[in-house]
């Protein structure tokens, strides 16, 4: 791979100022489940190359999939002819530098057993898709109640980044990863049902427990079982670390990118070294952290991977930028850069991490709340807006709190403001979990908007 990205640099720098080559290989297997059969199983290697050049502060891009010399070739040149009818951008400081500080490659982020897997076809794959089943039919559910799985699916994965630029930057990353999920539907004879899923993702196959995650799936649609109605109030609210993830994945870290806030799309443009949350909660963006399914030694740019803090005991102190952001506000890149060989870099979360003080378990959050809800996850979080942090969500697998003891409740929706929400964090919970890019426990939120 690298030399054939070798040649479309010097190709590329024939003719224009700066260059930039980014190479991907990956090998994926996924099976589908449908109700206790498998679906589809589905094994996809694929190659690509994307193409950046730069001249006179004009920036072209493309891509391809083929390897071979010609289209290589080609691609360089419509790179180029793109540069040359773009617009100049003032803003464009240049690609980023090698670093002198070299990379680092994070623990835990390559598992030697999911290339194993891989090559070894779907077999063992199967397996683990029938361990998540046999772990739901374990669950002991009370007499009269039924549970059947309705989908499920599983997925290993390699890839391979290679980096190379005019700016002296050329590195490389290799990385594994393995997911799991479950959904199923809990009835009794004559009553309503209602669904649990869970599912989980690692870099590394012994993290893995396929047996946990059919269980915790039946345990949750079970638990929802003869939900009570609520009536319209603000209460106090905990959110589980999914309803933490579903909640943030579209409201605070598209906020806290620089490049929302650049264009003023963020409500957090100006606020930097203000005070924009509760003072326990705290925030940082870490691509360098053990195990996190989004560490790698460098970002899609090749700027080494970093701890970025975000958020300090309430005051906001950094955004995530990538080195075109950073060169706009003239600071350095946080090696936030997120991308594919089909897309430029954009600034993006790698592992956003909750932190605070005021840790407290779930049982002691309940224990504090005379009258309350638990969410285990949201639905519709994708209709919230970046720009207000407005949302309107329903609340999936959520239960009513009064005085410390938990009930099942049904038809529940939750409406507020993630700026409101972050000043009202009280407690912060003990049973920190990655969901997607989101390192967060459980978290207590004072006062929320609940509509019955």
């Amino acid at each position: 791979m690298l030399d054939i990205m070798h040649k479309a640099l010097k190709k590329a720098l024939e003719s224009c100022d700066q260059a930039e080559i980014y190479g991907e290989r990956s090998n994926i297997l996924s099976i589908d489940l449908e109700r206790e059969e498998v679906k589809k199983v589905k094994h996809v290697k694929s190659t690509g190359i994307g193409v950046r050049v730069v001249i006179s502060n004009k920036i072209g891009f493309s891509y391809t999939t083929a390897l071979e010399n010609a289209r290589i070739e080609e691609c360089v040149e419509h790179a180029i002819k793109q540069a040359r009818v773009s617009e100049e951008d003032p803003y464009f400081s240049g690609l980023p530098v090698a670093s002198k500080h070299g990379y680092e490659k994070p623990e835990k982020s390559f598992d030697k057993r999911i290339i194993d897997l891989l090559e070894g076809g779907s077999e063992d794959a199967i397996e683990y898709c029938k361990e998540m089943l046999t772990g739901m039919k374990a669950y002991e559910v009370r007499k009269g109640v039924r549970c059947t799985p309705t989908e499920g699916s599983f997925a290993a994965a390699f890839d391979e980044t290679y980096i190379l630029n005019s700016e002296g930057i050329e590195t490389s990353d290799t990385g594994t990863y393995v997911s799991a999920g479950i959904m199923v539907v809990a009835g009794e004879d004559g009553g309503e049902e209602t669904p649990g899923a869970e599912g989980k993702v690692s870099r590394m196959l012994t993290d893995m427990d396929f047996g946990w995650i059919g269980r915790e799936a039946v345990k949750i649609a079970v638990d929802g079982l003869g939900g009570k109605r609520l009536k319209t109030k603000t209460i106090p609210v905990v959110l589980s670390p999914r309803a933490v993830q579903s909640l943030l994945a579209y409201t605070l870290i598209p906020q806290l990118s620089a490049e929302n806030v650049q264009r003023k799309q963020s409500p957090y443009h100006g606020k930097k070294g203000e005070e924009i949350a509760s003072e326990i909660l705290s925030i940082i963006d870490d691509g360098t952290m053990p195990l996190g399914v989004n560490s790698r030694k460098m970002d899609g740019e090749g700027v080494p991977s970093q701890s970025t803090n975000l958020l300090e005991k309430g005051v906001l102190k950094n955004f995530l930028y990538d080195s075109y952001t950073a060169g706009k506000d003239g600071v350095e890149s946080t090696g936030n850069a997120i991308r594919g060989f089909d897309n430029l870099p954009t600034p993006g979360a790698t592992n956003f991490i909750i932190n605070g003080i005021s840790r407290a378990s779930k049982d002691e959050m309940f224990s504090e709340i005379r009258e309350g809800l638990f969410i285990n996850d949201l639905i519709g979080a994708h209709t919230a807006s970046r720009a207000s942090g407005d949302f309107s969500v329903v609340a999936q697998n959520a239960y009513g709190i009064k005085k410390g003891e938990l009930f099942p409740v049904k038809q529940v929706m939750v409406a507020g403001n993630m700026q409101e929400v972050l000043k009202h964090v009280e407690m912060i919970g003990t049973d920190t979990r990655q969901i997607y890019n989101v390192v967060s426990p459980s978290i207590m939120v004072s006062r929320v908007q609940m509509v019955a």
